[in-house]
């Protein structure tokens, strides 16, 4: 019996060793006759757009000397009094807490808020009117630059320039090699804005008691530009050269 066993698993061992030599003879045959070549064509594409806005970034300064007024009510009151200067949604970038060499508690706070250009016809007025001693308020800086989100749509309809830019070039490579079937191998975007406003131009400031900035209803635009190199490639089948020098000698 144990004998017959042997001979069934001797038996079995061949037939799968068959096996995996014909699985070999047949990948090496195939890789004699077939080598994949992949060509490639790598270019660069560019697209521009200008991103607009009728909004500014507006930020105030503040500062105060905190006496019988706990920390909690002089930053509810600020809150309250920066909605008076403009109204929209404001948000704290600096809330500092010091003391000053005579003792005396002293708090800073940076605060932004961006807005439409008509509210800030009167803002010199407003934050003047809102200063007081141990209470003040100034303007910081107005920037008349797209918001983020302004930006992100731009950047969007560029991407999609370059989309087509690129699908258009597809067409034109496969009109011209129409046996080379090109397809999209790799995009790499790379988007930057251009240059920013020079500070004088984002900065409107109270100059010989005149207030000079941006009219309201005006559109400020900031070019983008995006670029991307691009790469396509085909996958062309040829004969191997060992399969060319047997089909001879046969």
């Amino acid at each position: 019996m144990k004998k017959i066993n042997a001979s069934i698993a001797n038996k079995k061992a061949a037939s799968l060793f068959a096996g995996l030599c014909c699985i070999i003879i047949s990948s090496s045959a195939h890789a004699d006759h077939v080598n994949l070549v992949l060509d490639e064509v790598t270019f660069p594409v560019v697209a521009t757009q200008w991103v607009t806005t009728k909004t500014a970034l507006l930020t105030v300064n503040v500062n105060a000397t905190l006496t019988d007024a706990s920390l909690v009510a002089t930053r509810e009151l600020i809150m309250s009094q920066l909605g008076k200067i403009a109204q929209g949604e404001w948000h704290i970038t600096q809330f500092e807490r010091s003391q000053d060499s005579s003792g005396l508690e002293k708090l800073t706070v940076d605060a932004q808020v961006r807005v439409d250009q008509a509210s800030l016809t009167n803002v010199y007025a407003q934050v003047k009117a809102l200063t007081k001693p141990g209470l003040t308020y100034s303007v910081g800086s107005i920037e008349f630059t797209p918001s983020r989100s302004e930006t992100e749509a731009a950047r969007a309809a560029l991407r999609a320039q370059l989309y087509q830019q690129v699908a258009d070039e597809v067409v034109r490579l496969n009109k011209t090699y129409p046996e080379q079937h090109y397809s999209v191998h790799s995009v790499a975007i790379d988007g930057m804005m251009s240059p920013p406003m020079p500070a004088a131009q984002m900065m409107r400031g109270i100059t010989n008691n005149l207030v000079t900035m941006a009219a309201p209803g005006i559109i400020v635009s900031n070019e983008l530009v995006m670029s991307a190199v691009v790469s396509l490639a085909s996958n062309r089948t040829v004969n191997s050269p060992s399969v060319v020098g047997t089909k001879a000698l046969s």
